[in-house]
């Protein structure tokens, strides 16, 4: 299942690093195969890795973490043309993402 997760406490994101989360430490979106497809043809996720210097892919967990590199994602995603459902969901998160001072977890 291809998840995107905010840590909604400091003690909630280790426990995510330490794979020991407890209910109500996260907040999550489960990507659809459809809504998953849309997010990597749109190029955001190409456009998230160059200008912030991570690697979301298929094969390694990733995260964004920290004020600037949130505010960057968020700006990226308001000027990507996405489902609105999808970009709904992404903008929420971050938004959350950044009033909770945590990040954004990608588990492709």
């Amino acid at each position: 299942m291809k998840q995107i997760v905010v840590p909604l406490s400091p003690a909630a994101m280790h426990r995510l690093d330490l794979d020991q989360c407890l209910p109500g430490d996260l907040e999550q979106c489960s990507l659809s195969a459809e809504h998953y497809q849309q997010l990597w043809d749109s190029g955001l996720i190409e456009r998230l890795n160059r200008q912030l210097g991570c690697l979301i892919d298929e094969h390694e967990d990733a995260s964004i973490q920290g004020a600037e590199a949130l505010a960057t994602a968020q700006a990226l995603i308001e000027q990507t043309p996405l489902a609105p459902a999808l970009k709904t969901s992404l903008l929420q998160l971050t938004t959350l993402a950044r009033a909770k001072a945590s990040g954004l977890f990608f588990y492709f």
